[in-house]
């Protein structure tokens, strides 16, 4: 704790000499299975009354929110509320139906952990999810089957790829938050409430949550835009997908537990869960196609890295996160910064990731 505070003191000095122009503020950690190693800060938080990012600092984390999809589904399958290959409309309080499909085509929930399920993110209508205040405008699952199902609002059929099940890689914010209502629905709870009972508090993650209810809004870092505007608080309808508020300690905890998980010594889940949660979903027999070149295979909602590395990458409006390990090393690294990464903050991001831990 002495090691943060005085590293906090300093970060104050660079900020009166305007060292970092990067990112308005972020914080960085290093970790293994045993250990939070090191965790540093570097800007504001609130420029505009001088608040330091620090330790307390809570903030939104983009796409790495998916990653407790993914475990989320792993403690509903141990549970034996779901299964992983079953036809989701097992599942659903309405029809999901792909136009382009026919009878007999089913989408599973491991086709929508590995973003091969042919559900398109029809960017007017993911953007209308979108609402500026502290709560989102629809409840998850009346925005799900104002998108999916026939005579919803937002339906329509380019919303879906004419690709058969399984066999092409289009990733999907949508589709991941279905995979979260099904767990919602399988289990009878919430989705905020069943990761906050299953994950945040066996954890002992204290400061994390999906709604600004849930955390400190005192502790929530204001966020900004490339030209260093602040942008008003906002929410989504479809708040799983990334969502996620959090702060750098807690998110530390979490990767820990994803490294000891690994190598077999977590008990969130069994050996395994933990294996079935990691394990690559894509192989040459399987042909699929349009993979992504930087992560070129996936766990359960666990992106493998060009790298060799295992985690997740997150961006929204004024957000950027990164988490990930390596599986050989047992060590793991996060970033996360209240200014999404941009062609004017790239090298300064890389040059900051690069340097976290050495």
């Amino acid at each position: 704790m002495k090691k943060i505070i005085c590293f906090i003191i300093f970060c104050a000095v660079l900020n009166a000499c305007g060292q970092d122009k990067g990112f308005m503020g972020y914080s960085t950690a290093f970790v293994n299975e045993d250990s939070i190693i090191e965790i540093n800060h570097v800007g504001f938080a609130d420029r505009e009354n001088g608040v330091l990012y620090n330790i307390k600092t809570i903030q939104p984390v983009g796409s790495v929110s998916k990653t407790f999809i993914g475990v989320s589904l792993m403690i509903a399958l141990e549970k034996g509320l779901l299964d992983l290959d079953d036809d989701i409309n097992k599942y659903l309080d309405f029809e999901f139906v792909n136009p382009h499909y026919n009878k007999g085509e089913i989408i599973t929930l491991r086709h929508l952990a590995t973003h091969t399920s042919g559900i398109l993110d029809n960017e007017k209508a993911y953007e209308s999810s979108y609402t500026y205040g502290l709560t989102p405008r629809l409840k998850l699952g009346d925005y799900l089957r104002e998108y999916l199902a026939k005579g919803g609002n937002m339906y329509a059929k380019n919303n879906f790829s004419k690709d058969k099940p399984g066999t092409r890689y289009e990733y999907s914010n949508i589709a991941s938050a279905l995979a979260a209502y099904i767990v919602e629905k399988a289990s009878g709870k919430p989705f905020d409430v069943f990761t906050d009972e299953n994950i945040f508090s066996p954890l002992h993650m204290y400061n994390t949550g999906w709604y600004y209810k849930d955390i400190s809004i005192a502790n929530h870092a204001i966020l900004y835009d490339e030209r260093d505007i602040a942008l008003k608080p906002y929410s989504c309808d479809t708040y799983p997908d990334g969502s996620l508020k959090t702060t750098i300690f807690d998110l530390s905890i979490y990767l820990k537990e994803l490294i000891k998980g690994y190598h077999g010594n977590s008990t969130l889940l069994t050996k395994d869960s933990w294996k079935e949660l990691f394990e690559k979903n894509f192989h040459d027999k399987d042909n699929v196609k349009h993979k992504s070149e930087k992560e070129p295979n996936t766990g359960i909602f666990m992106m493998y890295f060009k790298s060799g590395t295992l985690g997740h990458t997150g961006s929204d409006y004024g957000v950027s996160a990164i988490m990930n390990f390596d599986p050989d090393s047992g060590e793991g690294k996060i970033f996360m910064a209240n200014e999404d990464i941009t062609i004017k903050n790239m090298e300064e991001f890389k040059s900051i990731w690069n340097n976290i831990g050495q």
